[in-house]
């Protein structure tokens, strides 16, 4: 059995992968249902880069903790949130994720 997330496009951007929010459900159903080898464990989602949280919560990560929701409810089982990076890792934390990404704070920028 291989865990897997739902790649989530929540700020639409046409340089990043994942499905629209509004899709999740389906694709999460579709895995649950007819993947016998996968384990649904979660969603993940990389935000838009540089909000501004003097502004408030970061609007992406809003909306994969909502997407959760619904599809944790609808499925009826637990499901993890994987979302923020070593420049935004504590708010993502504060909004509710399990599991974050942090190589660039452990190991610098890439190419170098």
């Amino acid at each position: 059995m291989l865990n897997v997330m739902v790649q989530v496009n929540t700020s639409y951007e046409e340089g990043k992968s994942g499905c629209c929010p509004e899709e999740s459900l389906d694709i999460s159903q579709h895995i649950v249902e007819n993947c016998g080898n996968l384990k649904l464990t979660g969603l993940m989602a990389i935000g838009k880069f540089g909000h501004d949280y003097s502004t408030g919560p970061n609007p992406d990560f809003l909306a994969l903790s909502k997407c959760r929701d619904i599809v944790q409810k609808l499925l009826r089982r637990p499901l993890e949130l994987s979302m923020g990076m070593s420049d935004d890792y504590l708010q993502a934390i504060r909004a509710g994720s399990n599991s974050v990404r942090v190589g660039t704070a452990i190991f610098g920028p890439r190419g170098q």
